[in-house]
């Protein structure tokens, strides 16, 4: 990966880099690397997608509570997500996978790529909030019913799977199989920690 010049790049002219980097991986196009910054100071600033994704996340979660007010069959009212809740989960995919992918790359003696990881991963993440907040946007417009919305949202967390392996494929240059373990750990750890905390 190469590395801009920082002076060069403002946050926001980085985010849209990023975004068109992740496209980029997905699309399998060897230009990929040229939009990020693989270094520490690259992973740090991509961490600025936390404030760039969050009103899509907000909207999501805001979008799902009307979704299960509006259709009682699909949960009850202690299934609606609270202020409190949508804060922590929002911690949750920002803070846990710097930790799981940092071990995970120490114990496959990939550190030095970690970096490269967690800054390909952090601006994927807004993608995905993104793709996410489009698919409630549909049903809250009524363009989709709930079967279509739950149909798109299957073909989301089946595609979210891709997207990860692509990006640990990418990013620490392993074999398709070594990807799909590198890129399973810290989806293991998430899930385990969510269903902890339900």
């Amino acid at each position: 990966m190469s590395e801009p010049a920082p002076s060069r790049w403002s946050l926001l002219t980085e985010a849209r880099h990023g975004v068109r980097g992740v496209v980029a991986l997905l699309a399998f196009r060897e230009t990929w690397r040229s939009h990020f910054d693989p270094s520490q100071a690259g992973a740090v600033r991509s961490f600025i997608g936390v404030i760039l994704a969050f009103p899509a996340f907000w909207f999501m979660v805001s979008a799902a509570n009307f979704y299960l007010t509006e259709n009682p069959a699909a949960g009850e009212a202690a299934d609606l997500v609270t202020i409190g809740e949508r804060l922590a989960i929002w911690a949750r995919l920002w803070l846990l996978f710097p930790i799981a992918a940092f071990v995970t790359a120490s114990l496959m003696g990939l550190r030095g790529a970690f970096w490269a990881w967690l800054t390909v991963h952090n601006w994927t993440v807004v993608v995905l909030v993104h793709v996410q907040a489009l698919f409630w946007a549909l049903y809250m417009a009524g363009l989709a019913d709930p079967a279509s919305l739950g149909a798109l949202l299957a073909f989301y967390q089946l595609a979210r799977l891709f997207v990860h392996w692509r990006v640990a494929q990418g990013a620490l240059g392993l074999p398709p199989g070594l990807a799909a373990a590198a890129a399973g750990v810290p989806l293991l750890v998430d899930m385990v920690l969510a269903r902890a905390l339900l």
